[in-house]
């Protein structure tokens, strides 16, 4: 009887599952943006909130709720019913870094979501401030280590993705040992810190602001990760290029809804979005931010982050990346 009682139950919450997901969506849907607005993910949240909301038929509203490294914004979408309709538009850092970094975080970066869609997968640069007067990637690395202690690299705060950036970078070149990390607070403030020569070089994705710090040749762009160069610097190596094939990591923006949500409704979503970033508005506006439009499943997107997850885990575990202050160089 018990048998009969769960195979129905069971028939029953399916049925009702597949009726949602091909009514879906019948309201307005909500996005969490974890940081504040105004950045990088932000904007390109509300560019694509735009689009796919006239793909699926109902509007998009993005909401920012920052604090706590971004966990706060990824627990209340880790939390919510799976149903579609409160998603959370995360960057890297709060799948691969967070978990690692704060210990109230409160979610498995894996199990408590269901990825959907990747928005953009974005190069990191590395730029050095016009003082040090370095052009190439192996000038910075030659003068490192001809003067150990010397070089400050920029953060945007302990434990962020520029920070674990940088640091896996120095540890490939070899400048680990005579390179000090500065955190700041934001990408901002650390690369304008490396414009003004107050650090020497930073790591992050090259869009948005950074972009114009390059155009004003106020930081000099040394390489970028990927298997191409950027089409927004196309004069710019690739690090294989510059010699430093080991360092290859992308950071990324992407879309996803709590853990259970029906499979149906993945669908649809990451169809809007493909969908969404082969439009003409949306194609020019990312090339505005120095992005390239991407095209990929949920699968794809879900295997990038278990590997990007594994990669940051043991950078920790191997101290590559330490989570702790120190005393700035004094170049």
């Amino acid at each position: 009887m018990k048998r009969i009682i769960g195979i129905a139950l069971t028939a029953l919450l399916f049925g009702a599952g597949a009726a949602a997901a091909q009514d879906y969506p019948a309201r307005n849907l909500t996005w969490i943006v974890p940081q504040n607005p105004g950045g990088a993910i932000d904007t390109l949240a509300r560019i694509f909130a735009t689009a796919m909301g006239k793909e699926l038929g109902q509007d998009i509203i993005v909401e920012n709720r920052p604090g706590a490294g971004t966990t706060i914004g990824m627990q209340a979408v880790a939390d919510a019913p799976p149903d579609g309709y409160l998603l959370v538009v995360a960057p890297q850092s709060s799948l691969a870094i967070a978990p690692l970094t704060v210990p109230s975080a409160g979610y498995d970066p894996v199990a408590d979501f269901a990825p959907v869609y990747s928005f953009a997968n974005v190069s990191i640069g590395l730029v050095a401030s016009a003082k040090l007067g370095v052009t190439t990637l192996k000038e910075l690395v030659d003068y490192a280590k001809a003067h150990p202690g010397e070089l400050n690299y920029a953060s945007g705060g302990l434990g962020t993705g520029s920070h674990f950036a940088a640091a896996a970078f120095a540890s490939y070149a070899g400048i680990a040992q005579g390179t000090v990390h500065i955190p700041y607070e934001g990408g901002g403030q650390a690369t304008v810190a490396v414009a003004a020569g107050e650090s020497q070089f930073y790591l992050g994705p090259i869009a948005g602001s950074m972009l114009g710090l390059i155009e004003s040749k106020q930081i000099i762009p040394l390489a970028v990760t990927g298997d191409a160069r950027m089409s927004a610097l196309p004069d710019v190596p690739t690090f294989a290029e510059a010699g430093l094939p080991e360092y290859n990591q992308l950071s990324w923006y992407g879309l996803l809804a709590p853990a259970g949500t029906p499979p149906d409704i993945v669908a649809k979503l990451n169809a809007a979005g493909n969908a969404a970033a082969k439009t003409p508005e949306v194609i020019k506006a990312l090339a505005a931010q120095g992005i390239d439009p991407t095209e990929n499943t949920p699968e794809e997107f879900a295997k990038q982050i278990e590997g990007d997850v594994a990669i940051f885990r043991k950078l920790v575990d191997d101290k590559v990346v330490v989570l702790e202050p120190a005393e700035p160089a004094k170049p």
